[in-house]
């Protein structure tokens, strides 16, 4: 009901006259001059600081405090509004004038008036000129209107609560938090609300009558609250806005639930929750409006005790005395359900749930000993179950929405759980938790994965078999709560343990996981009925999470029917037939990597679960180091490139092996032409003569589809003709570069052409990189498949090093003695000057040879001494060899060019590292630059005179003829 009444107010005008330099001071007030340190003493005790500038974005005025006073007349409300004006004072600083109003406490208490009701009332209200007569106020009363405009605007800072929510659910939400914030003002000192900097002086207000409304309206006759503090000591306030640095205050952030502490006012809160989710907030704070007798903070069994008419067990209770706790008036309730009282009621399952908060957080005998007796009654125990599943759901959801501590969470969770435990309920109340059938089922499942994560399944399952069967029959739960373990091995296999996967009564999807346990007990996944390709992707996907390479390589084996089925259902039966049986379309690895003939894209898979394992066969190729031959194989026929194998010859047997199993797998023979393309791309790529290459060749060239392999020995007769060509087409460059080196040798020192013979390049014809057993197609033979050139001794004229016999050092060849340098990591000079000669001769077999052993010596070599290799080496072609600087610039582009295209390592693939000279290089051209633009500024600087004193002056010419 609106109305208007007029209360009469003494008042006060606070400020400076224009253009003094006094302090602040009474200017003038109701009462007159005797008047004036009366109420100076009450606007000083009342100021909320220094404010902001009148151009600051937050917090502007006015500052409006409410204070609820205690004289010998009675008791009294002052309210001081701080404003801005443009007046100025001597200094030529701002004046901040401050109203005053002093109303009468008992005609407020009267109305039930609220603080944004107060502020409407003097928020524009001029003061008249000095006078005994204190001013009429008009007060309209708008019931409840500042109460739901504060419960509106909390609920724009509440985490998780979306705007186009509904408005009881915004404004129930937003009634926990004012009654979490009301529970700390019982403890005693100063709340600091933050995070309201953009909120006005009307909606400040409107969130403390919010906030005081869930506290009896009695406390409010000596309760200060201030719509913005500065920071500084001493704050006169109980609640207010203002930074979170203000000194001995408890700040809040606006909206977030704030931890209370144990005790009477944690007590307070968890009731006054309970009341809200029971009653509304709504009936909670009418109750609390009755309650108008004057009370203090600090009396919290006065303010406990209004809460107890609105109990939702107090009809149950009525024979309770007052005084008693809430704990046994509860236990009363409990006990008399028993006695026939019908449990379908709502009072009934609000009090069973009254009963298990108390249980739980209270951990009271009384209340125990009663809920259990409640609880294995044939009518209510299903009831019990009921709440208690919906309690621990609560408490999950509440951990994930309403920014509540994770830790109290797990807590509550483990104590509702104990409790559960305690009564031997955990398989009726982990299927109440399922609810598979429910039209939420799909909204809760995350919560309920989480909640028994955090228990562990020695809690969850325990020593019953009862629990796990209720899991055996919750297929989405269980997939999901193992798929969610799986990050964490020890874990996962716990879980497992805990189900019983390997039993053979468990169901066709469950055993699926047995091949992840150790022992025997894997072949229970291979029993009638197996798993489907489905059950087996889960399972792989768990694998590949869990980052295990061996339960990933048991996992393919075990179940390689159901995966290759996925795999080979997603790509159609008639793919084969689609990409052909021509192999002269397919792409040379070396001339455009990247684009080799897969099959249609993986998103064309018309099975639902093709792309699921497109996206595990996409992992790190870490997880498959144990089976990528059964990795590469799914992954060529749902259409991903191949990965290879280790290029290690123990790890290319083992992937053989694999693949001479795989291929003649019936499965697989109608994308076998396919398979041998795709898996043919990392075999053919660079670099050329890998280890263990000729051992995946040999087996691939034994697959059973005579037209895919005659189509592969093709490719790799072109690549070895390709080899060839580009050997040939290096040593020619080679040699065109040491003629030029020689010329300008011979140009620049005439009578050093003798030397320069002596020194010059290997005239013989450079010979193919073939080594020790490798495989090669010739254009002749490439329809008979691989000769595999046995034998490790180098054939002669190709000027290999000699191995190590009965000579001494000193019979050792100077290429001999430099591979001695190397082992022995000499210093960087010494190691250049030894390689000097060969840099010379880079198109010989020699040259080669040396700068694969620089390379060795460069990557064991200090970061420093790397950096100077090449300046010990320029410094030795200068001095030593008499090259010119354009000749030794080209020599070392040359190595540098050999070094970045990849050709400057041996068959181990160790030494020289691409990126890191070709960073050395874009280093050496920065420093380069870095020198000219100095030489720039040293020459701009040299038409300017500045050098300090005296400025020049410029000379007269014809001094004489001018005199």
């Amino acid at each position: 009901m609106n109305d208007v009444f007029t209360v009469r107010a003494p008042w006060a005008w606070y400020s400076k006259e224009p253009g003094s330099l006094d302090e602040y001071d009474v200017l003038r007030c109701a009462g007159g001059a005797e008047r004036r340190d009366f109420f100076a003493q009450y606007i000083t005790a009342a100021g909320l600081g220094n404010p902001p500038s009148a151009r600051a974005s937050h917090d502007q005025l006015p500052w409006v405090s409410m204070v609820g006073l205690l004289f010998d007349e009675g008791q009294w409300t002052g309210i001081s509004v701080m404003e801005p004006s443009p007046l100025r004072d001597g200094a030529n600083r701002e004046v901040t004038p401050t109203r005053y109003f002093l109303l009468n406490s008992p005609e407020l208490v009267q109305h039930r008036v609220g603080y944004v009701t107060l502020w409407d009332a003097v928020s524009d209200v001029p003061l008249p000129p000095e006078r005994n007569d204190s001013i009429p106020l008009q007060v309209r009363m708008l019931s409840g209107h500042g109460l739901l405009t504060g419960l509106d605007r909390i609920a724009d800072h509440i985490p998780g609560i979306s705007p186009e929510a509904e408005t009881d659910l915004r404004r129930t939400a937003a009634a926990r938090w004012a009654a979490a914030v009301a529970a700390l003002l019982l403890e005693g000192g100063p709340v600091v609300i933050t995070g309201g900097g953009a909120l006005d002086t009307r909606t400040r207000l409107a969130v403390f009558d919010a906030v005081v409304g869930f506290l009896p309206y009695g406390v409010r006759g000596r309760l200060a609250v201030g719509s913005c503090l500065d920071g500084g000591d001493n704050p006169p306030t109980h609640l207010a806005f203002g930074p979170g640095h203000t000194p001995a205050c408890r700040p809040v952030r606006l909206g977030a639930l704030p931890q209370v502490a144990e005790g009477r006012p944690d007590q307070y809160r968890r009731r006054l929750t309970h009341l809200i989710e029971d009653r509304g907030f709504g009936t909670v704070v009418d109750s609390l409006l009755s309650h108008a007798d004057p009370l203090a903070l600090s009396d919290h069994t006065g303010v406990l005790r209004c809460l107890d008419q609105l109990d939702p067990f107090q009809a149950a209770v009525n024979a309770v005395e007052t005084g008693h706790e809430s704990v046994h008036m509860i236990a009363e309730g409990l006990n008399s359900l028993t006695d026939g009282t019908d449990p379908d009621s709502a009072d009934v399952q609000r009090l069973v749930r009254r009963g298990i908060a108390y249980v739980v957080e209270e951990s009271d005998r009384t209340a125990d000993d009663a809920l259990r007796r409640l609880w294995v009654e044939e009518d209510n125990g299903t009831l019990v179950s009921t709440c208690v599943a919906q309690d621990l759901l609560s408490v999950a959801l509440s951990g994930a929405t309403a920014g509540t501590d994770s830790s109290s969470c797990r807590e509550r969770l483990s104590r509702l759980w104990q409790m559960v435990e305690d009564c031997g309920k955990e398989a009726e109340v982990l299927r109440l938790l399922s609810g598979s059938e429910g039209p939420d089922a799909d909204q809760r499942l995350p919560f309920v994965v989480d909640f028994l994560c955090v228990l562990g399944p020695a809690r969850v399952v325990g020593d019953g078999f009862a629990a796990a069967q209720v899991l055996w029959g919750e297929r989405r739960l269980t997939l999901g709560l193992l798929g969610k373990e799986s990050t964490t091995s020890v874990r996962l296999r716990q879980w497992l343990e805990a189900l019983a996967v390997s039993n053979h009564d468990a169901p066709a999807w469950l055993r699926a996981w047995s091949v992840l346990l150790p022992g025997a007990e894997t072949h229970a996944a291979l029993l009638e009925p197996r798993p489907t390709p489905e059950d087996s992707l889960h399972v792989l996907s768990a694998t590949i999470r869990a980052e295990r390479a061996d339960w990933t390589a048991d996992t393919v084996r075990v179940l390689w029917v159901p995966l290759c089925t996925l795999a080979v259902a997603s790509r159609g039966n008639g793919r084969a037939e689609e990409n052909g049986r021509d192999g002269g379309t397919f792409t040379l690895p070396f001339r455009n990597r990247g684009a080799s003939r897969n099959p249609s894209p993986p998103d064309e898979a018309g099975e639902p679960g093709a792309q699921a394992l497109v996206t595990v066969l996409r992992a790190d190729a870490d997880v498959w180091q144990d089976c990528r031959a059964w990795a590469d194989v799914l992954r060529c026929v749902v259409g991903l490139p191949a990965v290879g194998p280790q290029w290690r010859e123990e790890a290319c047997v083992a992937y053989a092996e694999s693949l001479d199993f795989l291929l003649r797998d019936r499965r697989l023979e109608p994308f076998l032409h396919v398979l041998l393309s795709a898996l043919a791309e990392p075999v053919l790529a660079d670099p050329w003569d890998k280890e263990g290459e000729t051992i995946v060749l040999a087996v691939l060239d034994m697959a059973p589809d005579q037209g895919a392999v005659a189509a592969l020995r093709k490719r790799v007769a072109a690549r070895n003709r390709f080899w060839h060509e580009r050997a040939a087409a290096e040593a020619a460059r080679a040699a065109e570069t040491r003629h030029r080196v020689e010329q300008q040798v011979v140009r620049a020192h005439p009578q050093q052409r003798q030397t320069a013979h002596r020194t010059g390049p290997d005239r013989r014809p450079a010979a193919a990189p073939v080594t020790s057993g490798a495989m090669a197609w010739s254009d002749e033979d490439s329809g008979r498949g691989p000769v595999v050139r046995l034998g490790g001794n180098p054939s002669p004229g190709t000027g290999d090093i000699p191995r190590r016999g009965e000579r001494t050092q000193d019979q050792y060849t100077p290429l001999e003695e430099f591979a001695v340098a190397v082992r022995r990591s000499n210093p960087a000079r010494d190691i250049a000057t030894r390689w000097a000669p060969f840099v010379l001769r880079l198109d010989t077999q020699d040259g080669r040879f040396a700068l694969e052993q620089a390379g060795l010596w460069w990557e064991k070599a200090l970061n420093e001494d790397r950096t100077a290799l090449f300046d010990h080496l320029e410094l030795a072609l200068r001095t030593e060899h008499q090259c010119g600087a354009l000749a030794t610039t080209e020599v070392l582009q040359d190595i540098r060019r050999l070094i970045v295209a990849g050709r400057a390592a041996g068959h181990g693939g160790g030494g020289w590292r691409a990126r890191t000279i070709l960073k050395q290089a874009k280093r050496d051209l920065r420093q380069q630059r870095s020198r000219v633009r100095e030489l720039r500024r040293v020459r701009l600087l040299s038409f300017l005179n500045l050098s300090s004193g005296r400025p020049r002056r410029h000379r007269k010419r014809n001094k004489g003829i001018s005199q």
